[in-house]
């Protein structure tokens, strides 16, 4: 399989490798990225012959081709696991991903993720991702439910993967948040990067990437002790790691629940992190004239919270 990707000017004099890391599939590493150019899996569309490095620097529009090397087989095993299916086709699914379950593992990390649970559900998933990330296009946070795209066929992954490069895909989310914004409605527009010390938390940082976030206030609740707690609804332009967690707790109303960007979390800890990934709509992936919209019903514990968090 063979997976085609544009430089756009976002990534102008990026590192190959990083560029193809964002843009080649939403979720593979770096380390496989590595090893598919320094294998010469990776090739300039105008200068087939000539073999690439890692740090080579692209240029705006420049275009490149991955001849995907075959997938090697599983080191995972399928572990049961509750993963409801919301839309299905031959070649790709939407599911929803239940919070406290990562999208796989990690470093250091062989805990049961949801590719654990795919690989016992679904006998056929996606390889772009590698060995580790089976059928897994984009990701959400291990805190964070919602709708989820899962690619079953590696045509569909690249597909897929396109049209999240190409912002195609309206991802929209719900939250509730401490305090309320300035703004009733407007646009976060900060760039979001790794924080040069926790580096298990993102940060806003003048080098790092695009990061665009818009927001709408649907709803203020003011407590009985004076506290105020805010309903958002949320659409983003990009989907930067941790991106609407950093931008809302940059603007001085991080999420409720949010054990890494919030003081109070453990206040709230009984309803998880308080943000929800409503509804994605996207075009179909073969068929132009189809859209595949699908959208998931408030869990309970946000219709709870909302109940109880007057007398707060």
């Amino acid at each position: 399989m063979q997976i085609f990707v544009t430089v756009s000017e976002e990534y102008n004099q990026s590192r190959l490798d990083m560029f193809l890391k964002d843009n080649a599939g939403d979720d593979l590493s770096r380390s496989t990225v590595q090893k598919w150019i320094d294998s010469g899996y990776v090739k300039n569309s105008d200068n087939l012959e000539k073999p690439l490095k890692s740090g080579h620097k692209v240029g705006t529009d420049e275009k490149y081709v991955i001849d995907v090397p075959p997938k090697p087989p599983s080191r995972l095993e399928p572990v049961q696991m509750d993963i409801p299916v919301l839309y299905e086709e031959e070649e790709f699914m939407v599911i929803h991903k239940k919070a406290g379950i990562p999208c796989h593992s990690g470093p250091g990390d062989d805990s049961p993720s949801l590719v654990n649970g795919l690989l016992y559900q679904f006998q056929n998933l996606s390889s772009v991702g590698g060995d580790r990330r089976p059928g897994i296009v984009h990701r959400l946070d291990k805190p964070t439910e919602g709708v989820l795209v899962i690619a079953k066929s590696d045509r569909a992954h690249a597909a897929l993967s396109k049209m999240f490069q190409e912002r195609l895909v309206k991802k929209s989310y719900y939250a509730w948040v401490l305090q309320s914004p300035v703004e009733g409605a407007g646009t976060i527009n900060l760039p979001i990067g790794r924080h040069p010390v926790e580096r298990i938390k993102m940060c806003v940082r003048e080098d790092g990437r695009v990061a665009v976030t818009h927001y709408k206030t649907e709803k203020i609740v003011q407590t009985h002790t004076g506290r105020k707690y805010s309903f958002l609804s949320l659409d983003l332009e990009t989907g930067r790691t941790h991106q609407i967690r950093v931008h809302l707790q940059k603007s001085g109303c991080p999420v409720v629940g949010d054990s890494l960007y919030s003081r109070s979390a453990k206040e709230y800890a009984q309803y998880g992190l308080l943000l929800f990934s409503k509804r994605i709509v996207l075009p179909h992936p073969f068929n132009p004239d189809k859209t595949v919209d699908v959208e998931l019903d408030f869990p309970e514990r946000f219709r709870t919270f909302e109940r109880k968090c007057v007398s707060y």
